[in-house]
Formats: C-alpha cells, sequence, structure tokens
C-alpha cells in the first residue's frame, strides 16, 4: 500500500472519533505448505496461501447520522502472504471498496462487492465460501462472474433488509457502456427465512457478458439445518449461459450440493461438502456434456478464538467434456486429459 495513504488513514482515523464514530482494522493471514497431483509436469509442493480462508486486510466504519440513521463504508484488500503480492494485480480492494446507508429502512451500499444473490449464497455454502481456490470453491464459475470468475462485482448498487426471520435484497450492476444499457451488468436478487434452528432461501442473478453477445443465469435453492453439534447444508443449483452464435447451443448446468460443519470440542471443528456438476454443452458446444464431482474435508484446531491449525483435502473428479474443459485446466493448473486432481494442505491461520 502506498505510504501517504496509510498515513492518511491513520491521521483521519483519531479525527472522526469525536463524531460518535469508529473504524476498525480488521484482517486473516495465514499460510503452510500445499501438495497436489494431476497438474502439468505431475505432482507438485507448493506454499499453501490460506487456501480455506485466505488472506486480507482493511478498514471499515460506521458514523452516527441520527434518528437510527449510519454511514457506514468497508475497503478490504486480499494478498498472498507467500509473496506479499495482491490477489488481484491492480486491485487494492479487491474485496470491498464501497460506502453506503443502514438504518430502520434497511441497508443500501454503493460501490465494489458481492451481489445479493451472493450474500445468501454464502450463508447456504458449509465453507462460506471463503475458500480461495476452485479446488474447493467451484461456485465460483456459477454463482460469481461467469465471464470473469470475478467474485465481486464492480459499481454495484446494493439494497438489503430483514423483517423478523425475513432477510431480502437485490442489486443492480451498470456496465457503464455507452450505446449498451446490457454490456456488463448483474442484476441479483434473494430471500431467506429463518425459522427456529432452521433456515431456507432462494437466489437468482444474470450476468450480461462485456460485449452483452452472451448472458448468464443462475437460480439458487437451499437451506442449513442446526442439530446439535452439528449444521446440514443442502441446495441446488442451475445454470443456463447463451452461445455467441445464434442457435449455438446454451450451456446447461445442475449442480446439486450437501455439506456438514460439525463441533465436536469447542476447539475442534470438521468441515466435509461435496459439490456434482452435471454440465451440457459446455463452452456451448453440443453435446459437449461433461460431469465435475468436487469434494473436501477441513479439520480445525483452534489455539485461541483468533488462531487455529488446519489440514485440508481435496479431490476433483473429471469425466467426458469437462477434462477438456479450458476454464477447468487453467483455474486448477491441470494436464490436458486429466480425469481427477488431489490436494492436501497444512496451514495455519490467525485474524485481527
Amino acid at each position: 500500500m502506498n505510504k501517504r495513504l496509510l498515513i492518511a488513514m491513520f491521521v483521519v482515523i483519531p479525527g472522526v472519533s469525536h463524531a460518535q464514530s469508529s473504524v476498525t482494522l480488521f484482517g486473516t493471514i495465514g499460510g503452510g505448505v500445499r501438495w497436489v497431483d494431476g497438474v502439468k509436469g505431475g505432482n507438485e509442493v507448493g506454499f499453501n496461501n490460506n487456501i480455506i480462508d485466505g488472506n486480507e486486510f482493511g478498514l471499515k466504519g460506521m458514523e452516527d447520522l441520527g434518528g437510527g440513521l449510519k454511514a457506514i463504508f468497508m475497503l478490504d484488500s486480499s494478498f498472498a502472504s507467500g509473496t506479499g503480492a495482491a490477489k488481484t494485480p491492480g486491485l487494492l480492494f479487491s474485496q470491498a471498496a464501497y460506502v453506503g446507508l443502514a438504518g430502520n429502512f434497511g441497508r443500501l451500499t454503493l460501490g465494489r462487492q458481492l451481489n445479493a444473490a451472493e450474500d445468501l449464497g454464502v450463508i447456504l455454502d458449509p465453507s462460506g465460501a471463503n475458500a480461495q481456490s476452485m479446488a474447493i470453491a467451484p461456485e465460483v464459475v456459477y454463482g460469481a462472474n461467469f465471464f470473469t470468475l470475478d467474485s465481486r462485482f464492480n459499481n454495484t448498487i446494493k439494497y438489503m433488509d430483514r423483517y423478523g426471520g425475513l432477510r431480502f435484497g437485490a442489486s443492480y450492476s451498470p456496465g457503464g457502456v455507452a450505446g449498451n444499457t446490457r454490456a456488463g451488468t448483474n442484476f441479483s436478487a434473494a430471500a431467506l427465512y429463518q425459522f427456529q434452528t432452521a433456515l431456507g432461501g432462494l437466489t437468482y442473478e444474470k450476468t450480461y457478458s462485456p460485449t452483452a453477445a452472451q448472458w448468464a443465469e443462475t437460480f439458487e435453492a437451499g437451506g442449513m439445518l442446526q442439530l446439535g453439534p452439528a449444521r446440514l447444508y443442502l441446495s441446488y443449483t442451475t445454470l443456463a449461459v447463451t452461445g455467441i452464435a445464434v442457435g449455438s447451443p446454451n450451456r446447461r448446468d445442475k449442480i446439486p450440493t450437501g455439506g456438514i460443519v460439525y463441533q465436536i470440542t469447542p476447539s475442534l471443528q470438521l468441515t466435509a461438502a461435496v459439490y456434482d456438476d452435471m454440465a451440457n454443452n459446455l463452452s456451448n458446444v453440443h453435446s459437449a456434456d461433461g460431469h465435475k464431482l468436487t469434494t473436501y474435508a477441513i479439520a480445525e484446531y483452534f489455539l485461541s478464538k483468533r488462531t487455529e491449525v488446519y489440514v485440508e483435502w481435496d479431490r476433483n473428479g473429471f469425466t467426458g467434456a469437462y477434462k477438456s474443459d479450458p476454464t477447468n485446466l487453467a483455474a486448477l493448473s491441470l494436464r490436458p486429459g486429466a480425469s481427477a486432481t488431489t490436494g492436501v494442505s497444512i496451514g495455519l491461520m490467525t485474524q485481527f
């Protein structure tokens, strides 16, 4: 980060504290070792850049404007602990950069952020969608921006609110392309209802490609049930992607998902999940069908409320056209034709 920006931040913080405001510095950092097979060149042993949660630091704040109205903001940056480099080159605050208002009317935020469907989709995911690799986060393909694989949306206007056990919201991300009101846009909506220890929800989003030649549409329905020390997750997602050429087949994915988080002791937690992606017409090619099965298990031992050690195992298996899918090959560094890849990570993580 630019030194002048750092100085400016810490000069501002004491000044605003007298106006019934608060600014909090927060972050997560972790690292370790990761082994993986099925990649180009054979097996690989490398640095684990906190695969289960990612590394980040940021600032979030609130100013009480009176009458129950508050001004809020968040700046959140992600980085690689192994090198110190930004997770996304050219983006200082890749995870969030928004300002907004919150009050009795709900919450309105403006800037780079998760869309409304992702906000509630995170609740329906066993690991909270915190994973930093497609090896254990396959939903980045169908639950985020399909055309960029970016989990955040730029220039987003989002409204969220709750009424009793009902949480709902909607968001719109304009593309800002002169003469084309669809290019690069995203619209999403979501609703979730909680009753005692159970909750269920629905999400919808539609994203247009940067030229508006294609669109991707995602529906998700799912729920969670707390049974003693265990949380059970179940969801079903569909993805539809139009072809570029007129008459070309649409891609179709059906993805049932299940998972469990089990708190064995106050210090030991186990998480496991499976994502079964059944795809038709991959890359919008007729009869290019494939199957991708993602499974993972994570054991976390908490040394304190903020610090833990963890062991993670994941496996991705492929059949049919998924063996040569360009997105899959690039994201997992697979060798062409590989039918499976397995990874194991060991790491230490702390939060502040």
